[in-house]
């Protein structure tokens, strides 16, 4: 799993479906479909694909990939990317906000998603965790491709106390005793392709 990059996507409903074609721009401004859909290759980025008279997107969509068609595709901070179908390996679906009318972040009930001490996992990665065991999660949500989820799973955030960082410095591990808070992200699910 660790050859696999994150795009994500703004979507206005939960969904699954990903756009069929992506539009580019050639060197005479005239604009052409290309097969496959544009994402953002970070989280931080996901307002780039919103048109400015476009209300705020609901949800958005962490697609894990195995390759991607076109870096620098378009944007503000050239941060998109052209992807095709075929490199999708799976899909999360979550809620979100947006944050200062600009900024998105992940919608929570309970625990604020921003600080030091907040970490995401999946809940099967974490219920595969025998009594005892270190929960196993990533720092941010680019990250959540070094995780292995399950179809149907649900996002996690954890807010711990303590962790200790791998040898990549990619995920965590989060003893019991230094898990302060869960909250499951009810209005989020995987699918694997």
């Amino acid at each position: 799993m660790d050859n696999l990059e994150m795009v994500f996507l703004g979507t206005h409903t939960f969904t699954f479906t990903l756009p069929s074609t992506a539009q580019v721009e050639k060197e005479n401004h005239e604009t052409i479909d290309v097969p496959g859909f544009e994402a953002v290759w970070m989280f931080q980025h996901l307002e780039e694909l919103q048109a400015g008279d476009e209300s705020a997107f609901t949800y958005a969509q962490a697609v894990a990939v195995s390759e991607i068609e076109d870096w620098h595709f378009r944007g503000v901070n050239f941060a998109s990317v052209l992807v095709s179908h075929e490199a999708v390996r799976w899909v999360l679906c979550f809620p979100v906000i947006q944050e200062d009318g600009v900024h998105y972040a992940l919608q929570t009930r309970t625990i604020s998603p921003d600080g030091d001490d907040v970490f995401y996992t999946f809940d099967s990665v974490a219920s595969a965790a025998s009594p005892g065991a270190p929960v196993h999660a990533v720092p941010v949500l680019d990250n959540l491709r070094f995780l292995s989820p399950q179809p149907g799973d649900k996002l996690m955030v954890i807010r711990a106390g303590d962790c200790r960082w791998d040898e990549n410095d990619d995920t965590v591990f989060i003893l019991p005793e230094d898990v302060l808070e869960v909250e499951i992200i009810f209005a989020s699910e995987v699918r694997v392709l």
